[in-house]
């Protein structure tokens, strides 16, 4: 143990550690009842939050550093900060964990059917409601949780879509007017000089991208 810390695995080379005050945490959020099995799907939970950001840290190769888990939550340290997109994608991981989380235990209850056993009924209730709580709180815009670099990646997906529609269409225009290029160039040109037959082509063709479109 280093300052309470307990080092119980390791992520392509970066420690797993607990801190010592995650039982408290497992205990205020059961109502401080006993129930160990809360406390593990607890400790499980916020476990499976933070490596959701660790695996997105390792896609975009930010450095891996550090998962910690605590009473108040945890944290994914890595060494690069990265761009802002990929910030705010980290930002997210966590969530999307617990949301994986949460559909696979809702599938498995419509599968198999509620445990029969009141312990592991309890371990996986802590997946459900708690979950999604958890998360919620977690997506609050505001520091440290995860919700104050999150949302921003709205805004920035919605501006790539704008982008890649410009881009298309722009790419659109320049296919009508190179199509409309090899369409005039094809007409018969009779007794035309090379000049004539350019101003020619430029008339048609300033005429036929600027006139509208039947609709």
């Amino acid at each position: 143990m280093s300052r309470g810390w307990w080092t119980v695995g390791r992520l392509r080379g970066a420690p797993i550690r607990v801190h010592w005050t995650l039982p408290l945490g497992a205990l205020m959020w059961s109502g401080f009842r006993f129930e160990p099995a809360f406390w593990l799907g607890f400790a499980t939970l916020i476990l499976i939050h933070e490596l959701g950001h660790a695996l997105l840290v390792l896609r975009y190769r930010l450095g891996l550093r550090e998962i910690a888990v605590h009473g108040a939550g945890g944290y994914c340290a890595h060494e690069r900060a990265g761009s802002r997109y990929e910030a705010a994608v980290v930002a997210w991981g966590g969530v999307l964990a617990q949301l994986v989380l949460f559909a696979a235990v809702q599938a498995c209850y419509a599968l198999f059917g509620p445990p029969g056993s009141y312990q592991l009924a309890v371990f996986l209730g802590v997946f459900g409601y708690t979950n999604l709580w958890l998360a919620a709180i977690n997506l609050i815009p505001i520091e440290p949780l995860d919700g104050a670099k999150a949302w921003p990646l709205i805004g920035m997906l919605a501006a790539r879509l704008r982008n890649r529609a410009r881009t298309r269409s722009a790419t659109t225009r320049r296919r009508n007017v190179q199509d409309e290029l090899r369409a005039l160039e094809r007409l018969d040109t009779g007794n035309e000089t090379p000049n004539q037959k350019t101003d020619r082509i430029v008339r048609e063709l300033i005429q036929r991208t600027t006139q509208p479109k039947d609709r």
